[in-house]
């Protein structure tokens, strides 16, 4: 009798059928993974600015600047004066109290190495105005899809606070857009 050397065609046939379905199965669940990363990243960075705007809310109630339209600044190191120690790299810059929808706002307030709309960003995250809504700021990922509107890229729009009718004045509304993560 002689001894049987290495497989026959119909198990190597079979093994391949076998790895080939796992692959059809399981491939679509890994390739998704960098969607899921970025509308993640989006998230982390929706969360980062609402404690950032409570924060810099608390700081303007206390330094009396809540009720000012804008032109008020409050500094991120803590101290609440107009000119942040002799340095006006730390204020932010307010609107009814909460920061301001620019880079001296709310960018400012969530300190990220953040820089405007390019084609070549040297920073993890850019910025620039969407189209809608108006007075607003979009901040995303450089390897993102660019935000253009709350419906349209991957990231985060931020509006600031606005007079409602009378004496009220609308909060901050942070919208996390994954239109197109």
């Amino acid at each position: 009798m002689r001894k049987q050397n290495g497989f026959t065609l119909i198990e190597l046939v079979v093994v391949i059928v076998i790895l080939g379905i796992l692959a059809a199965t399981a491939a679509p669940k890994f390739m998704d993974l960098q969607k899921d990363a970025r509308i993640s990243a989006a998230n982390g960075l929706a969360g980062a600015i609402k404690s950032s705007i409570s924060m810099t809310y608390s700081k303007a109630i206390l330094a009396g600047k809540d009720k000012s339209p804008s032109g008020s600044y409050v500094c991120n190191s803590g101290a609440a004066t107009a000119e942040c120690n002799g340095s006006t790299d730390d204020a932010v810059e307010l609107v009814y109290g909460r920061p301001a929808a620019t880079k001296e706002g709310i960018l400012r307030a969530v300190d990220i190495e953040v820089e405007a709309s390019s084609d070549t960003p040297s920073t993890e995250w850019v910025y620039a105005a969407p189209t809608s809504p108006a007075n607003s700021i979009a901040i995303w990922q450089a390897a993102a899809t660019k935000v253009t509107g709350a419906s349209a890229g991957c990231g985060v729009i931020y509006e600031p606070a606005k007079k409602g009718t009378g004496d009220v004045i609308n909060a901050p509304k942070v919208t996390v857009v994954t239109d197109d993560c």
